[in-house]
């Protein structure tokens, strides 16, 4: 059994930590950090330099070289509401016009941006709500649009509403113009308001120094081509074509910042988090002025630790765990419409799941022809299967082999999901005990077609065997896309005689019919899972293989009304048909009531034995009952 051990986080004291005055470490320049005081010094600073030139170029200078002190000395931010820091609740802000007084998490953030532009290295924003993210995003292009010049930059969001749309505050666009609403007449631009001659729809013009900020809606093709020095692309989760977005934006930044909270784990903003080829800045809820008040550090069951606060501890009285997940605890997986039960996964992972014992190749010997696979199957050739251990070799196996064989004395099963086999996702084959319910090996390829598929599974299902007289386990695909052709050579070229029938349900009793193979649809679909789902929870099936448990912790509701891995929820639905996993073919060995019952030989016995003479009594005993009855049979006219 896997152990849970994790780190008590240690949470720096006193919180918030708010310095009364503020030194800028690049100008050396103090700044008032309590809002009253700020608010006085702002007026009276813009009052003294209204006009005084020198003092007006000082402050300029000072802003260029300092972004903290220009955003904590001139800029303003937008707000509807606050959070009592003492009852966790939101209340309604008394001013929604406030001072951009930083926290130290978004100096922090700040100072990144600027270490990110100067080595050219993109920057993931991984953030829960109401951080100040999308402001903080703002403030760094506009400051630049100010001070750098030359500076071609581009904004994006998923609809162009969200990019530019007079009064909503949401839109990217209108928080510039927010912010040159409150710089004195000799810090903005000229023209540069909304209609104005600088200032036009998705476009903000910088006259004095060349600089411009234009912004777009997310497509597949957007910023294709283009040259910027930064591309900010927000609530990336939630765009359409995010893999092709990322790809796309590749070469026409200098430096990307991505900025989004979770939309579930099938996005390209989650893959794009968990790649390790991007750095992640994170801004969680604990580091907010108001919602990390009082925060502290509870032990979870299992042994790990999570930071809570009474404002957190309001919330999940008043949102569903989904919400919790995705708007404050950051969590691609939980904050999707997951399909399976993640801690009931969690926890067969940690009572089951283990590294295989062994790998091998598997597959017929060199120069045995389609037409020969028959007579192989029907003779139980192992002699026709070469076995070949190897550290990447396709089969891992977790049962202990006898003779180099699963044990001869059970019945196996084989669940089976092919795919097109071009390297976008595996083919698998899940092996599972009849008798034990244990999964004892699972064969797992990217690159291998159904045609090459359907001989690789029959060398399999020879070296598998099983009990007497079928010496050979039963095999369940799904039909669908590649499976199609997979079972035509199974069935219909190969003769293998132990395989799926497909079954007629919805009625009283189950019908089963001609067609081969598992017949997949919505219904189907969900009705497997369903049941592999229920199984999990209550037991009767033992998983070693952890790649597979945590392909089941990624399956969702496709909006569509589908079910699947969420990496396929860009994808079309031709492509979530030729998607071949491990969670399917462990959910199609599940459902083994079809196996067909195997008629065993009858025992034969000498005619002279005990067993023979009882054998010959009870014969003759039926013999004279069914003469009986004839006798008082009514319906022959007796």
């Amino acid at each position: 059994m896997q152990t849970i051990e994790t780190l008590k986080p240690q949470l720096s004291e006193p919180f918030p930590n708010v310095q009364r005055y503020w030194t800028d470490p690049k100008t050396n320049l103090i700044v008032p950090k309590f809002q009253i005081e700020n608010i006085r010094w702002r007026g009276n600073l813009l009052k003294s330099a209204e006009k005084d030139l020198i003092l007006q170029r000082d402050l300029l200078a000072a802003c260029r070289e300092s972004q903290l002190f220009w955003i904590n000395t001139f800029v303003w931010t937008y707000h509807q509401f606050d959070v009592n820091p003492f009852t966790g609740k939101r209340i309604e802000a008394k001013q929604p016009h406030n001072p951009f007084i930083s926290w130290e998490i978004q100096d922090n953030l700040f100072n990144e941006f600027e270490l990110c532009l100067k080595v050219g290295e993109d920057i993931l924003i991984d953030k829960s709500r109401d951080m100040g993210a999308s402001w903080a995003c703002i403030c760094f292009l506009h400051w630049l649009w100010l001070f750098r010049p030359h500076s071609q930059l581009l904004e994006m969001s998923r609809v162009k509403e969200y990019v530019d749309q007079t009064g909503n505050m949401k839109a990217l666009f209108q928080k510039h113009d927010y912010i040159n609403l409150w710089l004195p007449e000799w810090m903005r631009p000229p023209e540069v308001f909304r209609g104005e001659k600088n200032r036009s729809i998705m476009h903000m013009l910088n006259t004095i120094n060349g600089s411009c900020i234009d912004g777009e809606s997310t497509t597949e093709h957007a910023a294709s081509g283009d040259r910027r020095l930064v591309i900010l692309l927000d609530e990336f989760s939630k765009v359409e074509h995010g893999q092709l977005m990322r790809s796309a934006t590749r070469d026409a930044g200098h430096i990307r910042i991505i900025n989004s909270t979770p939309a579930g784990p099938g996005t390209e903003y989650a893959r794009w988090k968990k790649s390790g080829q991007i750095k992640v800045f994170i801004l969680p809820f604990w580091e907010h002025p108001d919602k990390g008040k009082g925060r502290y550090v509870k032990e979870k069951e299992d042994g790990s630790y999570e930071i809570r606060s009474p404002w957190f501890d309001h919330e999940e009285t008043i949102r569903s765990k989904q919400e919790m997940a995705r708007e404050i605890l950051r969590q691609d997986l939980e904050s999707g419409a997951l399909f399976f039960n993640l801690p009931v996964i969690e926890n067969h992972i940690a009572l089951f799941g283990r590294e295989c014992k062994s790998r091998y190749h598997v597959h017929f010997k060199k120069g045995i022809p389609n037409d020969k696979v028959s007579n192989i199957i029907r003779r139980k050739d192992f002699d026709s299967v070469l076995i070949k251990r190897g550290s990447k070799g396709p089969l891992r196996v977790w049962t202990t082999l006898i003779g180099g064989r699963p044990d001869q004395s059970k019945n196996y099963i084989f669940g089976i999901d092919v795919s097109k086999g071009q390297g976008a996702s595996n083919s698998v084959v899940s092996i599972k005990c009849k008798e034990t319910g244990e999964k004892i090996a699972e064969w797992c390829d990217a690159n291998t077609p159904p045609y090459d598929m359907a001989r690789i599974v029959i060398a399999l299902a020879i070296w598998c065997g099983g009990s007497k007289p079928r010496n050979l386990p039963f095999l369940k695909w799904e039909n669908n896309g590649p499976g199609w052709d997979f079972g035509r050579i199974i069935v219909r070229e190969f003769r293998y005689p132990y395989f799926y029938r497909h079954v007629k349900s919805g009625k009283i009793t189950d019908k089963t019919t001609m067609q081969y193979g598992f017949q997949s649809n919505t219904q189907s679909k969900f009705e497997l899972l369903s049941l592999y789902d229920r199984i999990l929870a209550h037991g009767g099936y033992f998983n070693h293989s952890i790649e597979a448990l945590e392909e089941a912790k990624s399956y969702i509701h496709f909006n569509s009304g589908g079910i699947g891995p969420a990496s396929l929820v860009e994808e079309s639905e031709s492509a979530k048909k030729t998607h071949g996993d491990r969670v399917i073919a462990d959910a199609l060995t599940l459902d083994d009531k079809e196996l067909p019952k195997v008629r065993r030989e009858e025992i034969k016995v000498p005619p002279n034995s005990w067993g023979g003479r009882y054998k010959q009594a009870m014969a003759k005993k039926n013999k004279n009952c069914r003469g009986w009855r004839r006798s008082f049979d009514f319906s022959r006219g007796n």
